[in-house]
């Protein structure tokens, strides 16, 4: 029985082009379309699968705020939410909403498919597009990003440890836990790091330069350096947010060193089993010291972590888990 795919025309290709790659996975096809969707905000990521018995909808929303949307919330039949946490989830649609991790940007499209997306969804919608640069602007920085088969699990250092994270200028709990690892790493014997904060482009580095890493490393470099690394560390980001970085360290299979998280993920990763939890600068070097000299704990960890990535969080896993949850 076929059943055709149509995605919100209006929906923001740079940060769901990762749900577009499960879409394209799982159905091999899909039709970009605003005619058989409300006239929702432009960045809206909502899918219709309609077939010959039923037609479902479904809302995944990629925002870093925990709030639910209420209005995207009537409209579907299921709800996929990143950053889903209890405190935030209205009392009566609870069965609605599906808490489904951290996903991050990728490369789904070659140029010529990228020119001929943005031209195609830009005329046909042009009408219902408020920020036209931003519509345009999100198929490029698609184009820039890498393809999935790019993150893949790979033999790692067992002294070299890099680390590059943005300064956020409301997010103090994120910045201090982030100074607290360079720092540990720094005090760790035997180790080379390499890396630190990225430069606030305002030039107000909010008291951490000299933790600043003046390098600019293009994302293919840094990816295979984030490879190479020993370990590397999460924390929640802007609104306490699954961030980008903690899918992308799970589909590398990397060691990780986290502090824990604010929102629930679709299955919990286990202390020692999938990653490390560490919420002080002690259990941080505790931790580091451990991976260096034990490489069949780190060995596990990186395994386990690649394994929860391909079972919860995969692109083509995450639209698996809502069509069975419709």
């Amino acid at each position: 029985m076929k059943t055709k795919v149509y995605i919100y025309g209006l929906c923001d290709v740079f940060y769901d082009s990762y749900y577009i790659e499960g879409i394209r996975k799982v159905y091999r096809h899909y039709v970009f379309n605003i005619s058989k969707f409300p006239k929702f905000k432009q960045g809206t990521f909502a899918v219709i699968f309609e077939n010959k018995y039923h037609t479902k909808k479904v809302i995944i929303d990629s925002r870093d705020t925990a709030n639910i949307d209420i209005e995207l919330l009537k409209w579907c039949d299921v709800y996929g939410k990143i950053n889903y946490n209890d405190n935030t989830l209205p009392d009566d649609s609870n069965n609605k909403i599906v808490a489904i991790g951290p996903s991050f940007g990728i490369k789904i499209w070659n140029l010529i498919e990228t020119v001929y997306f943005a031209l195609f969804n830009f005329l046909r919608s042009r009408k219902s597009i408020k920020n036209k640069r931003e519509f345009i602007a999100n198929y490029w920085r698609q184009y820039k990003r890498l393809s999935i088969k790019n993150y893949s699990i790979t033999e790692s250092s067992k002294t070299d440890v890099f680390f590059m994270n943005s300064i956020w200028k409301e997010e103090k709990q994120t910045n201090s836990n982030r100074e607290m690892f360079i720092r540990m790493c720094k005090e760790v014997e035997g180790l080379s790091f390499e890396g630190g904060f990225a430069a606030r482009k305002n030039g107000d580095n909010l008291g951490y330069g000299s933790l600043v890493y003046s390098k600019t490393v293009p994302l293919k470099k840094y990816l295979n350096k984030i490879k190479n690394s020993m370990t590397v560390f999460n924390t929640p980001a802007v609104l306490s947010c699954h961030g980008w970085k903690l899918a992308e360290f799970l589909a590398l299979g990397k060691a990780i060193i986290t502090t824990d998280h604010y929102n629930r993920l679709p299955a919990a990763l286990q202390d020692h089993h999938h990653v490390i939890y560490a919420n002080n600068a002690e259990e941080i070097k505790k931790a580091i010291e451990k991976l260096m000299g034990d490489t069949e704990y780190k060995r596990k960890l990186e395994f386990n972590a690649r394994k929860y990535f391909e079972e919860y969080l995969e692109p083509n896993a995450v639209i698996i888990k809502l069509i069975n949850n419709l």
